[in-house]
């Protein structure tokens, strides 16, 4: 299976507009999220591209994994972080963080901290060995201005029509 890893950057009049605009930002904004929790399935390859998408996918459902931070404190900083380890045959693990700070490192920071903890811990709770070394994630972080800001990543699935 073919996941496609692709992050968003959006801002708006409300925070839902902004929302909408990184979900146009990262190619999956015509789809209907279903929310996944973090497996990877066994053969999964990880892309760092934009889902291929058909004219009639319109409204279909399309399956992720997704962190997205949304604010309107102007001046403030907004990250959204997905971190995954995969095993030798392809199946793993995603984790999604979110933070809000006052500066674009702190934030980093923060977010490479929780990412890598959090993987470490749901790699220890499975019985795998966690090497660093071995951790993939992405970051996503925005300066919120004068209109609502968000920032996303998102791990797309699939899609699948509704009939």
């Amino acid at each position: 299976m073919k996941i496609y890893l692709t992050t968003g950057v959006g801002f708006g009049k409300t925070t839902i507009s902004a929302f909408d605009v990184a979900l146009k930002d990262a190619g999956v904004y015509n789809f209907n999220l279903l929310t996944l929790s973090s497996v990877i399935p066994i053969g999964s390859e990880i892309l760092f591209e934009n889902l291929p998408v058909k004219d009639e996918e319109w409204g279909y459902k399309l399956y992720v994994v997704k962190a997205d931070m949304r604010s309107r404190a102007s001046g403030r900083f907004i990250g959204a972080a997905l971190g995954w380890y995969q095993w030798k045959d392809g199946r793993g693990i995603f984790v999604e963080h979110e933070e809000e700070g006052e500066t674009e490192e702190s934030v980093r920071i923060s977010l490479e901290e929780e990412v890598k903890n959090s993987v470490r811990d749901l790699c220890e709770d499975r019985g795998i060995e966690f090497d660093e070394n071995k951790m993939g994630s992405k970051i996503n972080i925005t300066q919120v201005k004068e209109q609502p800001a968000c920032v996303l990543v998102v791990a797309a699935y699939k899609s699948e029509s509704w009939s």
